[in-house]
């Protein structure tokens, strides 16, 4: 089975006037085949966001690739917790609060994503389009994180199979979901697709940085990550 992929994290207008760093944090890495990924965005009001964003996705990747854990990742989500407070030394972890969306395609097309916090996982199986992140509750500047304790209820995951080219995946942080009204989804990721599918990884990364920092929302500020896996081919 043959996969396109691409991903791209820019940093927003607000922080690039700032010379502030980007706090979202990107993982996109081929494994046996397959790939893992993830997006993670550093809470704006922490001050170690953007290192536990990067903590978090490098922490996604080790627990992705440790074959013990099959089907549902909820297996995970406690040693993820857990190896991310190490990392970032729990003197910092109030400071390094970061939601994260993770998942894995292999070579087989069986797929599994979980997500803890903002932003959106966009799924396509067998041509039919879900999305399997929750509403947002709570205020607008509210979001689930990892933090210093772990609520295993706060995270959300799913498994499936990728059977038709076109089937897919797409991670965004919210400084892209937020924009898209939830009607124009499903072809959003079409869009993504037909993109990505005629261009390498590299150059396919270099149209989405493009898209993403000249991004269409008037006045946007925020920092914008994607990452999208798509099968092309059995």
């Amino acid at each position: 089975m043959k996969y396109v992929a691409c991903g791209a994290s820019v940093v927003g207008p607000r922080h690039d006037q700032l010379s502030e760093p980007n706090q979202d944090a990107i993982l996109l890495t081929g494994n046996r085949g397959g790939w893992i990924f993830a997006v993670a965005d550093g809470l704006g009001s922490r001050s170690r966001s953007d290192i536990g964003a990067r903590l978090a996705c490098k922490i996604a990747k080790q627990s992705l690739l440790n074959d013990a854990h099959k089907g549902e990742l909820k297996l995970s989500f406690e040693e993820i917790h857990s190896a991310w407070v190490d990392a970032v030394t729990p003197t910092h972890v109030d400071q390094s609060a970061t939601t994260l969306l993770l998942g894995s395609v292999n070579r087989h097309g069986a797929v599994r994503v979980a997500q803890l916090g903002d932003g959106l996982i966009l799924l396509r199986e067998s041509g039919k389009f879900t999305v399997l992140s929750p509403s947002r509750t709570g205020f607008s500047n509210q979001t689930c994180a990892l933090s210093r304790s772990h609520e295993p209820s706060q995270w959300v995951n799913a498994i499936g199979n990728f059977v038709n080219p076109g089937d897919g995946v797409v991670l965004m942080t919210d400084g892209v979901s937020e924009d898209i009204d939830t009607a124009s989804l499903p072809a959003f990721m079409e869009t993504i697709y037909r993109n990505v599918l005629r261009r390498n990884r590299r150059r396919g990364r270099r149209w989405l940085e493009s898209e993403l920092t000249n991004w269409a929302t008037p006045l946007h500020s925020d920092d914008k990550s994607l990452v999208a896996v798509f099968r092309v081919s059995s």
